[in-house]
């Protein structure tokens, strides 16, 4: 039988060694569940400022880029910071081509025309580096 797995964020007050979450849950009685403790100012999950950063590198730099595990990062602003990945399908990831920050809150991806341009920079250098694909096919 396959199991059905799903991710609900839903807020809780830790009181006297208990969780008690602030709505309703439809879970059935025993069931165990896995919990990320995030800070309260943190409402866009991991993945999804992942997914965030590869939609927007693959429409406005490179489908060769995506996202990779996301860092969270607290300070005065908290910011999921993503790093950009250049990869090749004879290489697979060739390289680090800088980070992508999403506010943790909001969801808004914290980019900048340098920041792009750096990205871009340091993809085209990664890029020059590798050998040819005549020269990897012997």
């Amino acid at each position: 039988m396959a199991e059905t797995t799903f991710t609900q964020a839903v807020e809780a007050i830790y009181t006297d060694g208990v969780l008690r979450p602030l709505e309703q849950l439809r879970l059935a009685e025993n069931q165990r569940v896995s919990l990320h403790i995030l800070p309260p100012r943190v409402r866009i999950p991991a993945a999804v400022a992942r997914r965030k950063v590869n939609v927007f590198v693959c429409e406005h730099l490179s489908c060769s880029m995506g996202g990779g595990a996301p860092e969270l990062v607290t300070g005065e602003r908290v910011v999921w910071r993503v790093p950009v990945l250049l990869t090749f399908p004879h290489y697979g990831t060739v390289g680090t081509a800088g980070v992508i920050d999403v506010d943790a809150e909001t969801g808004d991806l914290l980019t900048t025309a340098a920041s792009i341009e750096e990205l871009i920079r340091n993809a085209e250098a990664i890029a020059v580096r590798l050998p040819s694909e005549a020269e990897s096919q012997g």
